[in-house]
């Protein structure tokens, strides 16, 4: 991490200001089940980070707001950045990770059950004036053919990025991964995992 610049100043570096996009929900079978447009505001006022989500279907906004980022929200000097919990077991968990790339950005939600994979939230960003890069609709991704302990799920162009994800949850004793690849032009190629050891603790990135 850049000794001039602190976690949060990185955070908001790369990511604050206004992104629109497009959240696609999958279920664990990689079927797409829900998709609207957003826009998401990520604000410093008055020393607080505010992160403002408005679903442009509903009108619904869901907002968080922290002073300093959470002691689990792994930060790469280049913006890239990951939050879930900091010890996992064989009980459900959450995991978003996102890549920044100028003023684009992809992101994935990855929820697991106690058994498996149980959905996978794709969401495609940019600044205003940006370019939809979704994928059509309806979405059916199919993983690779690698172990259902990670299984690799390929988005089609133009989103052109890859999530490598439990399909099910590995037996106690094993360790467990989640990562988010993209290249965003050719030639450029991004990459961000998220790992927990055996024990089930965080590791650092």
């Amino acid at each position: 991490m850049s000794e001039s610049l602190s976690r949060r100043e990185i955070l908001l570096r790369h990511n604050a200001g206004l992104f629109e996009g497009c959240f696609i929900r999958c279920d664990g079978s990689g079927r797409e089940h829900e998709r609207f447009g957003s826009r998401l505001e990520v604000a410093d006022r008055a020393g607080t980070i505010h992160a403002d989500l408005t679903n442009l279907s509903t009108g619904q906004v869901r907002s968080m707001a922290f002073r300093e980022p959470p002691a689990v929200m792994q930060i790469s000097e280049a913006g890239h950045w990951s939050l879930g919990p900091d010890r996992i077991g064989p009980w459900p968990w959450v995991c978003e990770l996102c890549l920044v790339w100028g003023d684009r950005r992809r992101r994935v939600v990855v929820r697991h059950s106690s058994v498996g994979l149980d959905s996978l939230v794709l969401v495609c960003e940019s600044r205003p004036g940006g370019c939809d890069e979704a994928p059509e609709a309806p979405l059916q991704l199919r993983p690779n053919d690698l172990p259902p302990q990670q299984q690799r799920w390929a988005i089609p162009a133009p989103a052109a990025c890859t999530v490598t994800a439990m399909g099910q949850r590995v037996p106690a004793g094993s360790s467990e991964a989640v990562a988010l690849h993209w290249q965003p032009e050719p030639g450029v190629s991004l990459q961000l995992w998220r790992r927990y050891s055996e024990h089930g603790l965080l590791l650092e990135p």
